[in-house]
């Protein structure tokens, strides 16, 4: 009986039940620390001379897989760049890789309107700015006041304040703002979720707030947010479905649930920017249940020294020709 499971039983259980036969592979990359990752505020300060006083003060880097992005070698024995005044100053912003890679499989563009749709506390929403360096046509929601005080802190703190920030909630956003409809060429819908995928077993009471029965639960606000980001999107944009979870429930049921709803929506293909990512693609049976043969485009990204666990779906809605 799953109810005579320890928290770290269950939880390995979970693991086992959607990876299989990678499972074990998962197990064993979550038992250790991932590496400090980082990318640069280029509105502040140069690449070179940042890099050589962070050097200069210890710290070992080297160059991440993403555009812009740096790994802190040293942070395994606790020097970390997240304690330094450079942090503090904007000058870096401290930031999981698999986090930004959905913002890369989004492919911002300079002249695209963006929508950020889960903004705080503005990680994404920077890094687009930073790719496109317009950030007067980024659009970043949050409805929390806490939160959205700490996405415009962000957002200022790097030089990002041209963001359009809108306090408000995700869902339904259109019945606040209807010009919104059809407004965005590109939306990033990274929603609240179980958070699975950043549980390190070398940490402190991992699994605190880990509830196993969070993922049904949470799944049906994903489902209105991602529907309200369909809304938003104008016909041929693409939407970016992101996790940092595991469970099949917030994944790709979501896309399915999605994909039915909304005909006029596809699922495309998640192409690898390089070799070296550790990924499974989207799962299309699970415990019985078939899910639609297109979500196995999306990208599941396995945790390990540089990555935290993520799913990635990449949808667009077609234009009105194609439909």
């Amino acid at each position: 009986m799953e109810s005579d499971l320890s928290k770290p039983e269950l939880f390995a259980g979970r693991i086992k039940d959607i990876f299989g036969g990678k499972a074990g592979d998962v197990l064993e990359a979550i038992s250790h620390p991932r590496y400090e990752t980082f990318r640069l505020n280029l509105n502040k300060s140069g690449v070179k001379e940042v890099l050589r006083k962070l050097r200069g003060l210890g710290f070992e880097i080297r160059e991440g897989v993403l555009p812009g992005s740096y790994v802190n070698l040293s942070s395994l024995n606790g020097s970390r760049i997240s304690q330094t005044e450079f942090f503090k100053n904007g000058i870096v912003y401290v930031q999981g890789l698999s986090s930004m890679l959905d913002v890369v499989v989004l492919d911002p563009k300079p002249d695209e309107k963006i929508l950020d749709l889960c903004a705080s506390p503005g990680s994404k929403t920077s890094y687009i700015a930073s790719m496109t360096g317009v950030p007067g046509n980024i659009y970043a929601v949050e409805n929390n006041s806490a939160r959205f005080f700490s996405l415009k802190k962000n957002l200022a703190l790097q030089g990002f304040d041209g963001v359009v920030t809108v306090k408000s909630n995700a869902v339904g956003l259109i019945n606040r703002y209807p010009e919104f409809r059809e407004f965005f060429d590109k939306i990033l819908v990274d929603v609240p979720c179980s958070n699975e995928g950043n549980v390190r077993f070398v940490d402190k009471d991992p699994l605190k707030f880990w509830n196993p029965k969070l993922p049904k639960k949470i799944s049906m606000l994903q489902k209105k947010i991602l529907a309200s980001g369909y809304n938003m999107l104008k016909p041929g944009g693409f939407m970016v479905y992101s996790t940092c979870t595991y469970s099949f429930e917030e994944n790709e049921a979501v896309i399915n649930w999605v994909l039915k709803k909304f005909t006029d929506l596809e699922a495309v293909e998640v192409t690898l920017p390089f070799k070296e990512l550790s990924h499974v693609r989207g799962i299309t049976e699970h415990r019985g249940e078939k899910v639609d043969s297109r979500i196995s485009g999306a990208l599941r990204i396995l945790p390990g020294n540089y990555f935290d666990g993520f799913f990635i779906s990449l949808l667009q809605r077609q234009s009105v020709q194609e439909h």
